[in-house]
């Protein structure tokens, strides 16, 4: 049985958006970093979908992974989900196994990397360290702004229409911290219908819009939807700096990405 359309849709963005964010884990969680020191292997992570294959292999070498769309021509591991669904459902903390085939000593180490993804939807106040605080907010923001991009150039019509109508500009974010204006940054490039995400702050260009967060505390309630997107700003969570219309019509888009992926 094929998967509808939107989830297809949902599967294309955790592979093309939320997979890439296992760097971020890899680099900035000590127990992880240490974990994939040695780590080499090609393994590919998907789901059946009719009689085709929808999947993604992650290419490690030690603590560093390469997510590259499609199958590997030889897997040293594979996960593959008898359904679309299937996939979906476990991404998003539900219940569901694939089939495994390869090297099975190398499966605890890929569980605890795709566990790891899970902080992006762990409670606030679950977090106990402001290491772990930050790094929820630093693989949020990096995941959203790559679905956001992702979501276009996957052919959602309204977010093609959204950056048909736009000539070149800039969605910048930056999370501040400890006298640090760029702790945590990112951005969006939309450009006559394309679209771009990036680490850190694009210098070649003022930002359309600017959303600046004064502190990892306050990321996070807005991030973690513990406060409206509008209350954020009124309570001084965030600020908005640009169109104010523009940055409504992209906290929209992230709205309607974080319920597909969570």
């Amino acid at each position: 049985m094929s998967a509808s359309p939107q989830e297809l849709m949902t599967a294309k963005l955790f592979l093309n958006a939320a997979f890439p964010t296992m760097q971020v884990l890899l680099d900035d969680d000590p127990k992880l970093h240490r974990k994939f020191e040695k780590f080499r292997g090609t393994v590919q992570f998907g789901a059946k979908n009719g009689g085709e294959l929808l999947c993604c292999h992650l290419i490690f070498d030690g603590p560093q992974v390469t997510v590259v769309q499609g199958p590997a021509e030889k897997p040293d591991l594979s996960l593959t989900f008898s359904a679309v669904a299937k996939m979906n459902a476990l991404l998003k903390g539900g219940m569901a196994l694939p089939s495994i085939r390869g090297k099975l000593g190398m499966l605890p180490n890929v569980l605890s990397l795709l566990l790891g993804l899970k902080i992006m939807t762990k409670p606030n106040d679950k977090l106990k360290t402001p290491a772990e605080k930050a790094l929820k907010v630093k693989c949020s923001l990096y995941m959203i702004t790559r679905a956001l991009s992702q979501y276009n150039k996957l052919g959602d019509p309204d977010m093609q229409e959204f950056c048909r109508r736009q000539p070149d500009r800039i969605y910048q974010f930056r999370v501040e911290q400890d006298g640090n204006p760029e702790f945590i940054a990112c951005y969006l490039r939309i450009k006559a219908g394309q679209s771009k995400s990036g680490h850190g702050v694009y210098t070649r260009r003022t930002p359309f819009v600017l959303f600046r967060f004064p502190s990892v505390e306050g990321a996070l309630k807005v991030l973690g939807k513990e406060c409206e997107f509008v209350a954020g700003v009124e309570q001084g969570y965030t600020e908005v700096i640009g169109s104010p219309e523009y940055a409504c019509y992209l906290n929209d888009y992230m709205s309607i990405l974080q319920d597909m992926l969570t």
